[in-house]
């Protein structure tokens, strides 16, 4: 038998757990002002200005919101991204202490200290922090093969969420880019309004959609990487070989780099998957348990 089921309800496992999804949270609220800026005030705009067209103060609004949302684009994205990798490296910190791994600067960079993670958690975790593995995995008794289940269950968890999301805001961005642009003819053809009022509130939503689509593309690399491996051990570990530290070691990493790299999915997408999600990640333990402990 192994401690992970145990311990993964220590109290110092769950100030980690909490630590992270607070930074996590602050780098998708950060997402949400992008959003509301760059894509939301801008096509509110857009129609008020259809709706009214002679009112000439909502046409200075629409340029003002679309070249203070591109001004604001660089600096909200860095804003995000050092929460993001910190959210990050704090997971990794966990892991590596519910595994038993050693810390990889050359990976992870600078690991965070415990007054960082104290800085950042609740005071008490929440119940949701309890219990996220599978109860079946503290029965295996290779401690690496019941490592491998841990992360295959967390690669399991949101691989599916990612294309679909990508998806849907591909098709946001296609409908309201073209929206805006549309609207920019509301007093008829003329060259200036449509590049003032329909390519310029235009760039924000691409730019958006953009950075989803660069982040998605970075991050499949990465999770396809990581996939793969584990496939591979996972057949290694149904035909009793030995599952080598390192190896789980280096799929640790990779895990670490796709959470750092990969796009910030909104919560609410995430609470209208998450019931789908987890039996997902779950079933896929359970089916491989039933043919490990078959043999």
């Amino acid at each position: 038998m192994n401690k992970i089921i145990e311990h993964q309800n220590d109290q110092t496992i769950l100030d980690k757990l909490s630590a992270q999804r607070n930074l996590y949270d602050e780098a998708k609220r950060l997402r949400g002002l992008r959003f509301s800026l760059g894509v939301v005030l801008v096509v509110c705009l857009s129609v008020a200005r259809f709706l009214l067209p002679d009112n000439e103060t909502l046409e200075l609004a629409l340029v003002i919101v679309s070249v203070v949302a591109l001004v604001a684009e660089p600096l909200l994205e860095s804003f995000i991204g050092k929460k993001r990798t910190l959210a990050a490296q704090i997971q990794q910190r966990l892991d590596n202490a519910l595994y038993g791994f050693d810390w990889d600067d050359c990976v992870c960079g600078k690991e965070p200290s415990d007054e960082i993670i104290c800085d950042n958690k609740d005071e008490v975790p929440a119940d949701n922090h309890k219990n996220w593995y599978e109860v079946s995995i503290g029965d295996v008794e290779d401690e690496n093969v019941a490592i491998l289940l841990c992360q295959r269950e967390n690669i399991s968890y949101d691989s599916g969420l990612r294309n679909r999301y990508v998806t849907l805001s591909a098709w946001i961005a296609a409908v309201l880019g073209a929206g805006v642009l549309v609207l920019s003819f509301v007093k008829g053809w003329n060259l200036m309004h449509f590049l003032v009022f329909g390519v310029i509130p235009a760039i924000p939503i691409a730019e958006w959609f953009i950075t989803i689509f660069q982040d998605n593309s970075v991050d499949k690399e990465h999770l396809g990487n990581l996939e793969d491996l584990v496939r591979e051990e996972t057949a290694k570990a149904l035909d009793r070989d030995r599952i080598a530290k390192r190896t789980l070691q280096k799929i640790q990493n990779l895990l670490f780099l796709h959470r750092k790299s990969g796009y910030l999915i909104p919560g609410w997408f995430y609470c209208l998957n998450r019931n789908k999600s987890e039996k997902r990640a779950a079933y896929s333990v359970k089916e491989f348990l039933a043919k490990y402990n078959s043999d």
